[in-house]
């Protein structure tokens, strides 16, 4: 509808060309720029301008065939023009319009072509191979329902295809659909889901930073204080010097130099010449009292502070291994609870909780891993038995690990050193030592781990335990993670 409120024909030009793409209304009377996704000026763009009111230019020619309307002969000539050290795939690309790099591959692939293959050593037979196949695809998309294939790696999204995906790696998975349309619905939605999940990774990275670094900066000052009261230890011992040797000095004086007891060395001691000689050690006793009396509350005042960071450094930790958006939303409930952040009613969570990671040892057992610090507490306390196995990267935030013992083991020398590994390398693969060469993993049986009370969540405190030294790059035992549940 225009300003006369009559109803008026758009065009909606759609620009699908890699991360400039763009979507573009314009009047088609005119060919004038109504809006757009992207806009931009001849200050960034010397060919073109993207702005209401300005005349609608199509994007600069790329000079590429039409596979649709493009001959053999004119393919095969265009292919030879390529350098001659220019492999296939890359060459396909480079002459028809509409193909991605990695459908170039796939394409050189159902053709039974080596992608990599230079163009010096193709002939007639391999271009009419390759030319065949990509026009067979493009019939065969025109008047079928193609299946479709989404090709991941772990929980990135790789790429789409509206036909078989090969040459797929070891570490590479394939989901297909009956559709390309299903396949897109579900490669764009896991891609907004994965933007989504950045963007509240983002915000709650900005977040505890905050409250980092005000408790990074409350450290170096409590440190400060610290320093400056051990220092003050040496009024101490002048006060006693002053009392020792009072009969060698007078009210008046302004210096005297006396031997120490414990070194002897000669101090020079600053008086006030108001005072006598024991009103002068009375002085110094008490600035050695009042700092002992800090030191007491400077030493319960920076384990709390340190408790704090533990507890923001680890929360920070799994924010930044969280794998949806439903496990932020947990970990914002937590802070909510802990006052970090205000409440808000509308994000109690609905139905069941998130559960631990869950994987299985070489060996066959069961291997828990917390996922955030409200799960560590309900995996180590209430889910894990007493004679179950906990694990924990030493002294450095991290998930708690449990293995589940079967009734059969009795004592710690009936684990197998397999199973022991594994559980040790996920507790440091979980952990912020993650790549690192080598990490201190503590375990102990479950029956030895409690939570100090008035602990923040996922904070607890456990002995009798033993060290093992882990490498979490090992490739042998990183095989654990393909083995989640």
């Amino acid at each position: 509808m225009d300003d006369f409120r009559e109803w008026k024909n758009k065009r909606l030009i759609c620009e699908f060309t890699g991360r400039h793409s763009n979507i573009i209304l314009i009047n088609p009377d005119t060919n004038i720029i109504i809006d757009a996704i992207k806009k931009f000026s001849s200050e960034q763009n010397s060919y073109r301008e993207v702005l209401p009111g300005k005349i609608y230019v199509a994007p600069p020619d790329q000079h590429k065939l039409n596979p649709l309307e493009s001959s053999m002969e004119i393919f095969a000539q265009s292919m030879w023009s390529q350098s001659p050290d220019i492999a296939l795939a890359a060459a396909l690309f480079a002459v028809f319009t509409g193909i991605s790099p990695f459908s170039a591959r796939q394409l050189c692939l159902q053709a039974g072509l080596d992608p990599e293959l230079p163009v010096e050593q193709c002939g007639e037979y391999e271009f009419i191979r390759l030319y065949d196949r990509v026009t067979s695809l493009l019939v065969q998309l025109s008047q079928e329902k193609n299946k479709a294939e989404i090709l991941l790696s772990g929980q990135q999204l790789i790429d789409y295809a509206p036909y078989n995906i090969l040459g797929i790696a070891p570490d590479y998975q394939v989901n297909s659909f009956e559709s390309v349309n299903e396949a897109c619905d579900a490669f764009f939605g896991s891609k907004m889901e994965l933007l989504h999940l950045d963007s509240m990774k983002a915000n709650l990275n900005r977040t505890l930073k905050n409250y980092l670094d005000k408790a990074y900066k409350k450290r170096f000052l409590q440190e400060g204080d610290l320093a400056a009261a051990h220092i003050n230890e040496k009024y101490r011992v002048w006060g006693e010097l002053l009392t020792s040797y009072a009969h060698q000095f007078k009210k008046g004086d302004t210096e005297i130099e006396l031997a120490d007891f414990y070194s002897g060395e000669y101090i020079k001691i600053q008086l006030d010449p108001r005072y006598t000689p024991i009103q002068n050690a009375q002085k110094y006793f008490k600035i050695y009292n009042k700092s002992r009396a800090a030191l007491k509350h400077l030493a319960q005042l920076m384990a709390q502070n340190q408790e704090e960071i533990d507890y923001l450094e680890s929360v920070m930790l799994a924010v930044n291994q969280a794998e949806s958006t439903v496990h932020i939303e947990e970990i914002i409930e937590e802070l909510e609870h802990e006052s970090y952040l205000k409440e808000h009613s509308r994000r109690k969570s609905k139905g069941e909780k998130t559960k631990p990671r869950h994987f299985t040892s070489s060996d066959g057992l069961e291997i828990l891993v917390g996922r955030n610090n409200r799960q560590n507490d309900l995996l180590s306390l209430k889910l894990a038995g007493p004679q179950d196995l906990w694990l924990h990267a030493r002294q450095i935030p991290g998930s708690h690990v449990i293995i589940k013992l079967p009734k059969n083991i009795a004592n710690i020398e009936q684990l197998p050193d397999k199973t022991l590994e594994e559980a040790a390398v996920l507790a440091a693969h979980f952990s912020k030592a993650s790549q690192s060469g080598k990490v201190e993993v503590d375990y102990t049986f479950r029956a030895n781990v409690r939570k100090p009370p008035g602990a923040k969540p996922g904070m607890v405190i456990y002995d009798d335990y033993w060290t093992i030294v882990i490498n979490p790059q090992d490739e042998n035992l990183l095989d654990i993670l393909n083995h989640a549940q």
